[in-house]
C-alpha cells in the first residue's frame, strides 16, 4: 500500500480531528468532526462566531492532527490554509460531508442563510502532510505525504 492511499483511509476511516488556529500570537486548539475528498481537502462545518472559525477569517494559517490508534502509533499532522467556503461550493461539500455523518438538510439550510452567526463549511487545503505510522512503516514511521 502506497502512503496516499495510508492517507486517505486515515481521511476516510477517522472522524475526530484537533485544529489548531492562532491570533496574535495566542494558540487555540479544539476538536472538530471533519471529512475528507480524494484530493487531501479536509473539510468540516462550524459556527463562524466559534473562536476557531473567527481566527481562521484572519489568519487562514492553521494544523490539524488526527489520531488513528494510539495502541499501533499511528497518526497524521497537517499544516496548510483553512478558509469559509462559499455557499455556492456548500452543496458539494454537504453531499462529501453527509456521506459520512448522515445527511441533515437542516445543515445546509444554517450554511445558506450566509450570516454572520450561521454556520458554514469550512476547508483546509494542506500544504504539508506528516504521517506517523508504526504499522506499515516500522522501520522509519515519520514518513512525508505528498499529494
Amino acid at each position: 500500500m502506497n502512503i496516499k492511499d495510508i492517507f486517505q483511509q486515515f481521511i476516510d476511516n477517522n472522524k475526530l480531528m484537533q485544529l489548531a488556529t492562532q491570533d496574535n500570537g495566542k494558540l487555540w486548539v479544539c476538536n472538530l468532526y471533519f471529512a475528507g475528498d480524494d484530493n487531501g481537502n479536509i473539510y468540516w462545518t462550524s459556527n463562524r462566531k466559534r473562536r476557531h472559525s473567527v481566527e481562521i477569517e484572519s489568519n487562514p494559517e492553521v494544523a490539524v492532527t488526527i489520531v488513528n490508534d494510539v495502541d499501533k502509533k499511528q497518526a497524521i499532522q497537517i499544516s496548510g490554509k483553512a478558509f469559509r467556503l462559499s455557499v455556492e461550493d456548500s452543496d458539494k461539500v454537504h453531499e462529501i460531508y453527509g456521506a459520512k455523518f448522515g445527511q441533515k438538510d437542516s445543515r445546509l439550510e444554517e450554511v445558506r442563510k450566509d450570516t454572520s452567526d450561521s454556520r458554514a463549511y469550512w476547508v483546509l487545503k494542506p500544504e504539508y502532510i506528516e504521517l506517523w505510522d508504526e504499522v506499515n512503516f516500522p522501520d522509519k514511521p515519520k514518513q512525508q505525504v505528498e499529494l
